[in-house]
C-alpha cells in the first residue's frame, strides 16, 4: 500500500494522468465462510465503453479472466483458501481480499475488505449449519465488549477507530446432542485503516514573516488511495480562534499581518460527517517588524557651518521601518548619548561643539546608524582674521595689477605717437587712481569682545 501510495503522489507531482485502482469486493462481505457456502467476488472499476475481460488472481497467479465484473465461488473447500486479487481495465490492480474456508463448529465473520476509520464495522458469531447459538459473547484483545457492542446477532462499531484495531474472537454455547456445549472461535486480527494521515500545516515562506506581508497556510494531508473519492474539509486556526472552515481547500492566505497576529497556529482535517477528525501539530508564527534602514541626516545652517552664538538643529529620517522607531544622537569618539529625540538642537553653538554628529533609528530589532555629519562653530576672532586676510589679498592683487598696467604703458609709449602717449598716460592714470579709492572702500573690522 506504501508503494502504490508513493507511486500516485509521484505521478500527480508529474501532472500524469492516474489510472484508478480496482475495488475488490465480496458477498456475502464475509472473510471467513463455512466449507460448502458460496461467495462472490466483485471488481469495481472505472468505467469502460465496451466489454471488456476481467482478470483474476488466486495467490498471485492468475485464476482466469471473466466477460463480468463478477467470480463465483460454489461449494468452498480448503483449496479456496487464500487471497484474492483483481484487475479491470483502465485500472490498476485491486487491493487483495483473504478467504478462509472453515470447518469448525464455530465462527467469528469479519469484513472481508478493509474497513477505514468512521466507517462501520460488523461481525457477527456463526454456528455449523445454521446451529442455534446461546449466551454469545465477544473479546477484543482477550477482553469482552458485548455489553459495549453487540446486538441480538451481531457486533457493531458505527464510527470505528484505528483503536478498535485488534485480535477478536467469540465464544456461544452451542447444541450437542441433548446438552448445550461452550465453545469458542479462532481469533481473528481486524485492523482499521487511516483513511487519511494526520495533517501538516505549512508556511509558504517563512514562520518568522515581516509586518504587513502576507502569510500563506497550507494543510497537507494524504488521503488512502482505496477511498479516492472521499471529501475532507479543512478548518485554520490562529490561537485557538476558527480563521477560516470548514471548507474543501487545503490553502489559506492572510493578505496582511500585523504584531497582533503572532501565534499557534493549526489546522483540522475531518469528514463530512465529521465521523473521523484529526488536527495537526501546532506551529508558532512571528510576526516581525520591517528592519529599520536609509537612516539619513539634515544639518541647518546647510554644510554644518554655524558662527559661534548661532542655533544648529540636526534631523534624524527613516526611509524604512514599521512600529514604533526610538532614536539617539551621538558625536563620534564619545559614549555620551546626546538626546532621544528625532531632532537634535544646540541653542546656542560654541566652539567646543565641533565635531562629526551621526544619529540612530531602532523598532526593536539591530539599529541603524545614519552617515557622518561634520559640523563647525566659526568664532568672532576667526572672522575677523578672515577679512583681515582678504583686504590684503586685495591690495597684493592691486599691486601687481598697477605694475602691469605701468609695463604696458611704458611699453606702448615708445610705439605711439607723442599725443597717444599723453592719452595712455591719462588711461593708466585713471586705472591706477580707481583701484586705490576700491582698496580704500573696505572697511577693516575690529575683532569682537
Amino acid at each position: 500500500m506504501a508503494v502504490s501510495r508513493a507511486l500516485l503522489l509521484l505521478a500527480q507531482a508529474l501532472g500524469l494522468a492516474v489510472a484508478e485502482m480496482a475495488l475488490l469486493t465480496t458477498d456475502p462481505p464475509w472473510s471467513v465462510i463455512f466449507q460448502g457456502e458460496s461467495v462472490t467476488l466483485r471488481c469495481q472499476g472505472p468505467r469502460v465503453h465496451g466489454q471488456q475481460p476481467t482478470a483474476w488472481y488466486h495467490n498471485n497467479k492468475l485464476l482466469e479472466h471473466t466477460k463480468t465484473n463478477t467470480y463465483r465461488i460454489q461449494n468452498a473447500r480448503y483449496k479456496e483458501n487464500g487471497r484474492y486479487k483483481c484487475q479491470s481495465s483502465g485500472s490498476t490492480s485491486s487491493n487483495s481480499i483473504t478467504l478462509s474456508v472453515s470447518y469448525d463448529l464455530l465462527i467469528l465473520q469479519v469484513p472481508s475488505h478493509a474497513v477505514f476509520e468512521g466507517e462501520l464495522l460488523q461481525m457477527r458469531c456463526r454456528g455449523w449449519k445454521a446451529g442455534s447459538l446461546a449466551a454469545v459473547r465477544y473479546y477484543k484483545d482477550g477482553a469482552d465488549i458485548t455489553k459495549l457492542y453487540s446486538s441480538a446477532e451481531q457486533l457493531s462499531i458505527p464510527h470505528a477507530k484505528t483503536h478498535h484495531s485488534g485480535r477478536y474472537h467469540c465464544s456461544a454455547d452451542m447444541h450437542s446432542y441433548l446438552s448445550l456445549k461452550k465453545r469458542e472461535s479462532q481469533h481473528l486480527y481486524v485492523s482499521i485503516k487511516e483513511l487519511f494521515t494526520s495533517p501538516v500545516l505549512s508556511v509558504a515562506s517563512s514562520t518568522e514573516p515581516l509586518e504587513g506581508s502576507p502569510l500563506n497556510l497550507s494543510c497537507t494531508t494524504q488521503l488512502s488511495p482505496y477511498r479516492p473519492h472521499a471529501v475532507l474539509w479543512y478548518l485554520f486556526y490562529g490561537n485557538s480562534t476558527v480563521l477560516r472552515g470548514p471548507t474543501t481547500s487545503s490553502e489559506y492566505q492572510m493578505p496582511t499581518v500585523g504584531l497582533m497576529d503572532t501565534g499557534f497556529y493549526s489546522c483540522v482535517v475531518r469528514t463530512k460527517s465529521s465521523g473521523v477528525r484529526k488536527w495537526s501539530p501546532q506551529v508558532l508564527i512571528t510576526i516581525k517588524r520591517v528592519p529599520v534602514s536609509g537612516v539619513s541626516l539634515e544639518v541647518w545652517p546647510q554644510e554644518g557651518q554655524v558662527m559661534e552664538g548661532q542655533r544648529l538643529v540636526l534631523h534624524c529620517s527613516v526611509a524604512v521601518g514599521t512600529g514604533s522607531i526610538s532614536f539617539s544622537w551621538h558625536r563620534e569618539g564619545s559614549a555620551e548619548v546626546l538626546g532621544r529625540d528625532r531632532s537634535y538642537e544646540i541653542p546656542s553653538t560654541q566652539q567646543s561643539d565641533n565635531g562629526q554628529y551621526y544619529c540612530m533609528a531602532s523598532n526593536g530589532d539591530s539599529p541603524a546608524r545614519s552617515l557622518l555629519v561634520k559640523v563647525t562653530v566659526v568664532g568672532a576672532s576667526s572672522l575677523f582674521c578672515n577679512s583681515v586676510r582678504a583686504l590684503l589679498l586685495l591690495a597684493v592683487l592691486g599691486i601687481l595689477l598697477l605694475g602691469v598696467v605701468v609695463v604696458h604703458v611704458l611699453t606702448a609709449r615708445s610705439r605711439e605717437p607723442k599725443g597717444m602717449e599723453l592719452r595712455t598716460l591719462m588711461k593708466a592714470s585713471a586705472s591706477v587712481v580707481l583701484q586705490e579709492r576700491m582698496f580704500e572702500a573696505v572697511p577693516a573690522r575690529a575683532p569682537r569682545k
